[in-house]
């Protein structure tokens, strides 16, 4: 496989502060407090205190985390962590913000919570997000273009063949009734025959 990756037509080559990053398990360093960690990026840039001092406490009070900001990682809850790394993406102000199933092992009223949280920033920090997700009403719901991958076709001949393709690319709000559901029951059988091949 090939190909390239482009932000307003430059190469993407590696990390840089046009991108945050949102892992499922949020790449935290357990022995920084909360306000260490969301400066920790401005600080390995040589920035001063004084540069990136107020903005870190605004992010930190726009996750919610204004009351923990001496605590230890180790000692906040798994979605306080995702907020965290919310900060901690959102601090170098990408224009991108990448999140990688950032949800998926929180409970439901958590996860609703960070929902409202990533429309919020999404608007407010004026951001394109980017968002991996196994929930696909999690998509149409945080989305506004919803890409579903899905192997479009089963081969007997390989049933352990890995990859997959854009099978729906759904401008999220133009769709039909019932796209949802179509989309679903054909991923889940899509599934259903995998699962019995391999």
């Amino acid at each position: 496989t090939a190909g390239r990756v482009a932000l307003n037509g430059h190469a993407v080559t590696g990390p840089d502060a046009e991108r945050g990053v949102v892992f499922q398990q949020g790449a935290l360093f357990e022995w920084m407090n909360v306000r260490d960690n969301v400066s920790f990026g401005p600080r390995m840039a040589g920035q001063r205190e004084a540069q990136f001092g107020p903005r870190v406490d605004h992010l930190i009070e726009v996750v919610g985390l204004q009351d923990f900001r001496e605590k230890a990682t180790y000692e906040l809850s798994g979605g306080m962590q995702q907020r965290l790394a919310l900060a901690q993406a959102l601090i170098k102000r990408p224009r991108i913000l990448l999140l990688d199933e950032p949800f998926g092992a929180l409970d439901p009223g958590i996860r609703a919570d960070m929902h409202k949280l990533v429309l919020s920033l999404w608007k407010s920090q004026r951001l394109t997000v980017f968002m991996i997700t196994h929930d696909i009403t999690e998509g149409f719901y945080l989305g506004t273009r919803l890409w579903v991958f899905d192997k479009p076709r089963l081969d007997p001949q390989a049933p352990g063949a890995y990859g997959a393709r854009v099978t729906y690319d759904l401008p999220v709000g133009d769709c039909e009734n019932g796209t949802l559901t179509s989309i679903n029951q054909r991923v889940t059988r899509t599934s259903r025959v995998l699962n019995d091949t391999l």
